[in-house]
């Protein structure tokens, strides 16, 4: 649907990624966080003999992780990367691959269990030799030297000499990367560590406290809180098969930092599936990903790895724009191949739920095709007693708030990714063990950032299976408009979510027999937009918390829904008064929102005007609103065009946000008067002002039938005994039955006849063809009256055909 995509500027800002690309056009550009190699011919030998050599994985195994890939972004799999923050050269050995290699299978087999999805696991693991440093130089003991950036290009010892760059370490990264794999493609075991202690302390820490209130209600962490694999827990640690498969199951892959050592591993290899073409991929390892210092669209990396075939990581983080986000995922997968792209979101757990959403949303509306996966670490880094940690409690509340975001959305959580290892290590802090800032000094041996050890990686699984179990699947499944619909669109400022151009009115959904199912057969004819008010129902607000609970019950896409609701003005036993002060609006949106059960309303109405407040005051409310994020947007209803244009010139002339929306009465049916003590109705002033204002101000039409008036109710004779009629219809036919109207009507019902549609369909269509920007409220309490106004979509009428309706004359079309 046309509407749902936000516009951005797809165009580079560079030419360089529409320029030809080959492996080395990343030489253009600057390429950061790189070292400076003092021997420029000892670089050229070294690049010449890794470009000689043997690549350390396949095009075909490449092939089969895109494969697989696919796979997880169509929610069959689920995607899972893990291991060293640094990967040591002293970490190629089977005390140190084993553990990671058992902690991955067991936490596989928790994921498995609880989804039902099988898992593809990605090892930080086999050349993750490099790292990105804030500072090109640290002082150690007094002395200025080189940060250490990795294995791959400097000592880690505090020796001046050692942290010298030497591009001798690439060839030994390489062998050490083949040793690593080699070993990982001949283990076929892997040691079964989990005890029932271990078990009973992964229950404990995550059915306390903080990170129990994250998971669904209802959810389970007692005995049940445990998978059949580790039921017969052995009393003693064993071997047993592993269920990690390199080349199907499990690949390898670390931060492509490195430019010389990326481009000296990258080879070509005709693709036999695209007509032959030369695909380019980098050999050192099955999967890179781009950290979120080196992905500047202008810079090296992007170049770089815009050409490659494997799949590309990018991890974005804070201060990443939607807009730079949609160019970037473009620039690297411009054919959006599903499997291509994985954004590695990593914001920090009280970041991730106000800076995350505007992403997914931007990326989900563009219909671009990536796998999401959270990475819980870096944004939860802290020091405590001179040490780099992480809380285990903050790091699952990143990963609960983060698959929390995309359920709202209605987009995939495809995963995780993670610094971690499969040994005793003490660097984070909570978890099963509860270990604490005293525990950090007993086993810290990452060579940089802080690990999970094997308990807290296997909590994390369970912690993510719970969350993301089978059974609780329909409970997540959000209710999405229907991909086809009659019904029309707009927009309002504001909003970046259409508005269906129908809208429910809810002034009687108290009075419906069953309000949800009549709420759910709405909304899947394609109707998004529902209006209401804090004062509807009996007892007053008793409207908005139908509406709450059926958005709660329903789980309601709400990035698709379009909430209106109005404030501002006392019920009908203070016979409508106004109240628009400052205390008064925000009293009135706190109970709206917690009515509806919401923390945004998408459209937000002041329902009457009291002409003592200044505007100044109203419209600065209004923004202070809009700038706390309770409202998206403003309006007013029942306002006079005097008050509403000052409203509109104040905000204007403050660079404020001004009211976009006026709600009044209007109908083909145009009344005697206002129909109601303190209401407005639409008049040639207005339509005049709205339609000068067309894309900045919008008409809420609302009694747009007359009360019933053009679907054929009320005849002559009901005026000749209108004295005999209750307050309410009396005051009604006096309003709206009059000879001119009954003039208008008579109109309508021949161009109905010749148009095949019902009375009232060309009634509501009249509204939406006139020139200023109209939507039309209509509310009903049966289902079949409500659907056969979805006919007026169907009605096109001609200027010449609106203005005979409204005015007579001869109509020559006719």
């Amino acid at each position: 649907r046309s509407g749902y995509r936000k516009p951005f500027n797809l165009s580079p800002s560079m030419p360089v990624s529409t320029s030809q690309w080959s492996k080395s056009s990343w030489r253009k550009l600057p390429a950061k966080h790189q070292p400076i190699y003092h021997d420029i011919n000892d670089l050229k030998r070294v690049r010449a003999t890794l470009s000689g050599l043997p690549g350390l994985v396949s095009f075909a195994e490449v092939a089969a992780l895109r494969s697989k890939l696919r796979q997880v972004y169509e929610g069959k799999c689920f995607y899972l990367q893990g291991g060293h923050c640094a990967e040591t050269f002293q970490h190629c050995n089977k005390e140190s691959i084993q553990p990671m290699l058992d902690v991955m299978n067991a936490m596989n087999k928790v994921i498995t269990e609880y989804t039902d999805l099988p898992v593809i696991t990605l090892g930080r693991m086999a050349g993750q030799y490099a790292k990105p440093r804030s500072s090109p130089t640290e002082v150690i003991d007094g002395v200025t030297m080189e940060s250490y950036k990795g294995d791959i290009m400097n000592g880690k010892e505090a020796d001046v000499k050692g942290r010298i760059p030497d591009p001798n370490r690439m060839i030994q990264g390489y062998f050490r990367s083949a040793a690593c794999l080699n070993f990982i493609r001949s283990s076929t075991k892997t040691t079964n560590r989990v005890t029932g202690e271990m078990l009973q302390q992964v229950r404990m820490i995550l059915g306390s406290g903080e990170i129990r209130s994250g998971f669904n209600p209802g959810l389970g962490f007692g005995d049940e809180f445990k998978i059949k694999h580790f039921n017969e827990t052995p009393r003693e640690i064993q071997e047993e098969k592993s269920s990690l498969k390199p080349g199907e199951n499990f690949f390898i892959s670390h931060e492509g930092l490195l430019m010389e050592y990326e481009d000296s591993m990258t080879r070509d290899e005709i693709s036999s599936e695209d007509d032959g073409e030369k695909k380019f991929y980098n050999a050192s390892t099955h999967m890179l990903w781009i950290g979120h210092r080196t992905r500047g669209l202008e810079d090296a990396h992007v170049e770089y790895f815009r050409g490659l075939y494997n799949p590309i990581g990018v991890k974005v983080g804070p201060g990443t724009t939607a807009e730079t986000l949609v160019k970037l995922v473009n620039r690297l997968n411009p054919k959006n191949e599903a499997g291509k792209v994985i954004l590695i979101t990593r914001f920090g757990a009280d970041k991730v739920q106000k800076d995350l959403p505007p992403l997914v949303r931007a990326v989900h509306e563009q219909g671009l095709k990536v796998i999401w996966v959270c990475d819980p670490m870096h944004g939860n880094t802290i020091k405590v007693n001179g040490y780099k940690t992480r809380d285990f409690t903050n790091i699952v509340k990143e990963i609960l708030n983060t698959i929390n975001v995309h359920k709202i959305i209605g987009s995939r959580f495809n995963g995780l990714h993670l610094e971690m290892c499969g040994e005793d290590v003490t660097e984070c802090i909570g978890g099963p063990e509860r270990l604490t800032a005293k525990d950090l000094s007993r086993c810290f041996t990452s060579a940089c950032d802080p690990r999970l050890n094997f308990q807290q990686s296997l909590a994390v699984a369970y912690a993510v299976g719970a969350a993301l179990k089978k059974g609780e699947k329909t409970s997540f499944k959000l209710m999405n408009l229907p991909q086809k619909s009659s019904v029309q669109y707009g927009s309002l400022p504001g909003l970046t979510k259409p508005v269906s151009k129908l809208i429910f009115g809810a002034l009687f959904l108290d009075k419906v027999g069953e309000p949800l199912k009549l709420l759910d057969s709405i909304w899947n004819k394609g109707v998004n937009a529902f209006d209401t008010a804090a004062i509807y129902g009996s007892p007053e607000g008793e409207c908005e918390r139908i509406l709450g609970k059926w958005i709660k019950s329903r789980n309601v896409n709400t990035d698709q829904l379009v909430i209106i609701t109005k404030g501002g003005c006392s019920g009908a036993e203070s016979k409508w008064a106004p109240r628009t002060s400052r205390v008064h609006i925000l009293q009135d949106i706190e109970g709206s929102l917690k009515r509806l059960g919401v923390s945004t309303i998408d459209v937000y109405l002041l329902h009457r005007d009291d002409p003592s407040i200044p505007v100044s005051e109203i419209v600065e409310t209004m923004n202070f609103l809009i700038d706390n994020n309770k409202i998206l947007s403003w309006g007013v209803s029942n306002w006079s065009l005097d008050r509403f244009k000052a409203a509109v010139d104040y905000a204007k002339s403050r660079g404020l946000s001004a009211p976009v929306v006026d709600s009044t009465q209007a109908s083909l049916a145009k009344p005697a008067g206002p129909v109601w003590p303190g209401t407005t109705h639409m008049n040639p002033e207005r339509e005049e002002f709205y339609t000068s204002k067309k894309g900045d101000v919008s008409v809420f039409a609302w009694e747009t039938l007359a009360k019933g008036f053009m679907c054929g109710k009320w005849t002559q004779e009901d005026v000749a005994n209108v004295d005999d009629k209750p307050y309410r219809e009396r005051t009604l036919i006096k309003a709206y039955c009059t000879d001119t109207n009954f003039k208008r009507r008579q109109r309508a019902e021949v161009l109905a006849k010749n148009k095949g549609v019902a009375l009232h369909c060309v009634a509501l269509a009249y509204l939406l063809h006139l020139s200023c920007d109209m939507f039309v409220l209509v509310g009903t309490s049966k289902l079949k009256h409500f659907d056969s106004n979805l006919g007026m979509f169907d009605c096109t009428l001609s200027k010449e055909e609106c203005a005979w309706l409204s005015d007579g004359g001869e109509l020559h079309a006719c």
